[in-house]
């Protein structure tokens, strides 16, 4: 039988910043401590937060890590120990791959600050997590494979994840979560410990605009000043659009999609606020504001495709020419938020 390699000091300090908070949480976990990882947490200078029931009496530790080679010094403790006042847990812990000063060592004894080294780290790790070996061992306390896989998202107060699809955007795969929001777009890669999901895309639900669908594609369009349309495709397409759909009251509030037609590479869009022409996956190159629409006119005739022309009132008096598929209903919705505006 081969023997087991040992943790050791310089092993850690190599070890990835998101990987090494993920070996501390398993570390915990197998000491028999409940473990939270959540963005929350790290929101409010918090890497870990740690419980573990006594007989009914709770105990809820704050943990900081430092990935660090030089040495943390009083300042490090001073900053940390605050944390135990303000989000009224039992104490602190600061765990770093290298070692504490003498005067860190002292503040920390004042202030309920627990200190674990680089050597005392590394002893932890060989006895209750020997390399290698990552698989939690501690009965009736979750490991990494029994979370939820929507534990790793950035959630906030009252948030709820409704739906994880698998998507196309822009030829890139990605897992679409659905929350009732936010809107992120994860990829997944292969670390040294567990599997490590990174949100690469986040919009925010009240940002989105509205949604084009087509037979192939679903274009999500957001944004507040500049609008960006995002592509998608894949199998889940129509449940996508049919939860998007569902969720409308939550971003109709204010500015939200009319009508919107697509040739190509660009897109036209109506909201109740605007016209705006852009190329998907680039800027604006075309922006109207209806409140300053002053009149319109269908232009076309025999063997001439119509067309809708727009006068607009912006620095003069400019003229604009719209060609899109069932020009009379655009003129009769883009004249119907003119009144409005």
């Amino acid at each position: 039988m081969n023997k087991m390699q040992s943790w050791s000091v310089a092993q850690l300090q190599e070890t990835d910043p998101y990987e090494f908070e993920k070996l501390l949480a398993q570390l915990f976990r197998n000491m028999g401590y409940l473990v939270e990882e959540t963005q929350l947490s790290r929101d409010r200078g918090i890497d870990l937060i740690i419980r573990i029931d006594h007989f009914g009496l709770t105990h809820t530790w704050i943990v900081q890590a430092k990935r660090y080679t030089d040495s943390v010094g009083v300042k490090a403790i001073r900053e940390y120990s605050s944390l135990r006042h303000r989000d009224r847990v039992d104490g602190v812990i600061i765990v770093t791959t290298s070692h504490f000063t003498k005067e860190a060592q002292e503040e920390a004894a004042e202030h309920n600050v627990k200190l674990i080294d680089g050597n005392l780290l590394a002893g932890m790790l060989n006895h209750y997590l020997p390399s290698g070996n990552t698989a939690d061992q501690s009965a009736g306390v979750p490991g990494e494979d029994d979370r939820k896989p929507e534990s790793s998202t950035v959630l906030r107060i009252g948030e709820e994840i409704i739906s994880r699809e698998i998507v196309s955007l822009e030829k890139e795969r990605y897992t679409m979560v659905i929350s009732n929001k936010n809107i992120f777009f994860k990829k997944e890669t292969n670390g040294l410990l567990s599997k490590k999901e990174s949100v690469e895309l986040r919009i925010l639900l009240k940002d989105l605009i509205g949604i084009h669908v087509e037979k192939q594609h679903l274009f999500l369009i957001a944004g507040r000043k500049d609008l960006t349309v995002y592509p998608l495709s894949g199998k889940s397409k129509d449940k996508i659009a049919e939860i998007l759909e569902n969720l409308r009251p939550e971003y109709i509030r204010g500015e939200h999609l009319i009508l919107s037609s697509r040739k190509s590479s660009s897109m036209t869009i109506l909201t109740n606020k605007r016209l705006v022409l852009l190329e998907i996956g680039d800027s604006i190159t075309k922006e109207i504001m209806l409140s300053k629409i002053v009149e319109m006119e269908v232009e076309g005739g025999f063997l001439k495709r119509d067309r809708l022309m727009i006068s607009e009132s912006s620095a003069g008096m400019n003229k604009h020419y719209l060609e899109v598929d069932d020009i009379h209903r655009w003129k009769e919705k883009i004249e119907q938020n003119v009144k409005v505006n």
